[in-house]
């Protein structure tokens, strides 16, 4: 207590400084994910070891000699593996705890900042006071100053009760690693002891399974068999639909930095094939998107943006890799938005979708900045690039004139949603599918075949949306929540069928009917811009500052009025096609960049 001031009213002492918190639980966090990796890689020493590395045909006194050697590494292995998980498990704890405290400091330093400006305003208030008139203010000031003691009592005893958890925590950790600092501690806690992963795995649903089904496995299992499952079978996680996004993204984080530390290691050796050339192509594709969406700030409030790993499978589709990324959080978000890409797509181009992604995703937030929103980049199918034809001839056209992968993506493409959808729990979220160039194909036979549950489907620069689909009726959907977008400088969209003949699929060729055509009857909406080249206006549908991207970004967030509508392509039977759209100039976006 200060001495009293003015006719006997006593000050509050201040209240004690908090002290500095440099805590990063983000780093933490990655450490979890590469002790992770590391057991991961374990792992694979002790199936190699018990599999086949066991040379069975090598027999006599040295193949004896070496199996034995070879099964007691294994077992080395397994039980450091074991190990690592335990400890790996205490720092994904330790990594929410420090997050959990850094809320609870800035929130304490507050509190801090405000008692002592109390305290100084109450001085001031004080000195203020004439000896006439403290008679009346006498009590009122007394009284503030009790209640200003009482609320520096409360924040002191909530700070003494900080930097206890923050000491426990800290003394937690160093517990976690010492009693598992040798490889004899090691040995004697987990020599021998079953994988809790063993048994999760064989309760797995099968593949192709409802992800409803998956999502009921995974809440079946323990926390010890989750935390095996990251270690042990981190890609059947990370790419199974129906598992919660933030299982999805830890066990996709393991698997690609297991393949970076793995591969990286055997290319500094020279010791990399063809087959590890590619897929550490795609990892590091995967990575390197990752790491520049991991840069994004939502444009609203500043803070860093989530950023969550969907899908990773670098060695699909023949060495092509699958790879989703996700801007924005799935699980919570109101809106959701799934690019699907086209010709010429494979894992490795994941860093420019995700940059489209990036964009929809602050267009969307600019334009409702009271929703929230994930833009998520799907590279979840078997684009055209590179296929194989007769005489070991490669053609990406052979392969996007016809619609054979269009219809195995789309099944993908509608179990991936059938997966967000499940794994949300509360409200669902609105789901728009925007299917760009052969994606736009992907995505009508996901809405003709397989039923896909999307509120809105957006077809951006189609060369036609699969065969069977005459118009929207043939989507199961409202034409309200069909939309195209065809920039009319884009020649791709004349790769579909147009005109009152409609002569569908000719043999197998041709990805169906343009719908941005009048009589399909989606909503066109305006795409036009200032390239008046085939490419660029082909690929500038998700560029910042265009109408296609202010347009996309209403669509998204059902924000329906304020999207502009454009003119649909008419074919009369005595002429060739007519663009209503074609030469007018580009309205100025919207978009943060305009």
């Amino acid at each position: 207590m200060t001495a009293p001031q003015g006719a006997g009213v006593p000050l509050p002492d201040p209240p004690s400084v908090m002290p500095a918190y440099a805590a990063r639980a983000a780093l933490v966090d990655d450490c979890c994910t590469s002790l992770r990796a590391a057991c991961a890689r374990l792992d694979d020493l002790g199936t190699f070891t018990s599999g086949p590395a066991r040379l069975d045909d090598w027999v006599g006194s040295s193949g004896d000699v070496y199996r034995l050697r070879t099964r007691a590494l294994g077992r080395r292995a397994e039980a450091m593996s074991l190990a690592l998980r335990r400890v790996a498990a205490r720092v994904e704890d330790h990594a929410e705890t420090l997050a959990d405290l850094g809320v609870l400091h800035a929130d304490l330093v507050t509190r801090s900042t405000s008692l002592a400006g109390g305290i100084e305003v109450l001085r001031r208030d004080v000195a203020r006071a004439t000896p006439a008139g403290l008679a009346s203010l006498g009590p009122v000031l007394h009284a503030r100053s009790v209640a200003l003691r009482a609320s520096i009592a409360d924040y002191e005893h909530d700070r003494r009760r900080w930097l206890h958890r923050l000491f426990e925590e800290e003394q937690a950790m160093v517990a976690a690693f010492e009693r598992l600092h040798s490889m004899r501690q090691v040995r004697d806690r987990f020599a021998g002891v079953p994988d809790p992963a063993d048994r999760a795995l064989r309760d797995l649903p099968a593949v192709g399974s409802p992800p409803r089904e998956a999502l009921a496995w995974w809440r079946s299992l323990s926390p010890a068999e989750r935390a095996a499952l990251l270690v042990a079978a981190p890609g059947v996680l990370g790419n199974r639909d129906g598992l919660p996004v933030r299982v999805r993204h830890r066990a996709n984080e393991v698997r690609l930095e297991r393949d970076l530390a793995g591969l990286r290691s055997l290319r500094e050796r020279g010791d990399l094939t063809d087959r590890e050339k590619q897929v550490l192509r795609n990892a590091e594709a995967a990575a390197a998107a990752r790491d520049e969406a991991e840069q994004t700030r939502d444009p609203q409030t500043g803070e860093p943006v989530p950023v969550r790993l969907l899908l990773y499978d670098p060695t699909a589709f023949g060495g092509d890799g699958a790879v989703a990324l996700s801007v924005g959080d799935p699980d919570i978000a109101d809106d959701i938005s799934v690019l699907v890409p086209g010709l010429g797509t494979d894992g490795a181009d994941i860093p420019g979708l995700t940059a489209h992604a990036t964009s929809v995703y602050e267009a969307a937030r600019d334009a409702d900045p009271g929703a929230s929103h994930a833009s998520i980049a799907w590279i979840g199918y078997d684009a055209p690039d590179n296929i194989p034809v007769r005489d070991g001839l490669a053609a990406d056209a052979a392969g996007v004139v016809r619609e054979d992968l269009a219809e195995r993506g789309g099944a993908a493409l509608a179990e991936a949603v059938d997966g967000l959808r499940a794994s949300r729990e509360g409200e669902p979220a609105d789901i728009t599918v925007i299917g760009h160039s052969y994606g736009s194909t992907t995505a009508g036979h996901a809405a003709h075949d397989q039923g896909l549950a999307t509120d809105d489907l957006v077809f951006v620069g189609s060369p036609g949306v699969g065969g069977g689909v005459d118009d929207t009726a043939d989507l199961g959907m409202s034409s309200q929540h069909v939309w195209a977008a065809a920039n009319s400088h884009d020649v791709v969209p004349h790769l579909a069928d147009r005109g009152s003949i409609d002569l569908g699929l000719l043999g197998g060729i041709g990805l169906g009917n343009d719908p941005a055509e009048d009589d399909f009857g989606a909503i066109r909406f305006q795409a036009e811009s200032g390239s008046g080249s085939e490419t660029g206006a082909h690929s500038g549908y998700f560029e910042d500052g265009s109408e296609s991207l202010d347009n996309l970004a209403h669509i998204v967030t059902g924000q329906y009025g304020l999207v502009d509508r454009a003119p649909g392509v008419t074919d009369p039977w005595w002429g060739p096609p007519r663009d209503p759209e074609l030469g007018r100039s580009p309205r100025p976006g919207s978009s943060r960049a305009a």
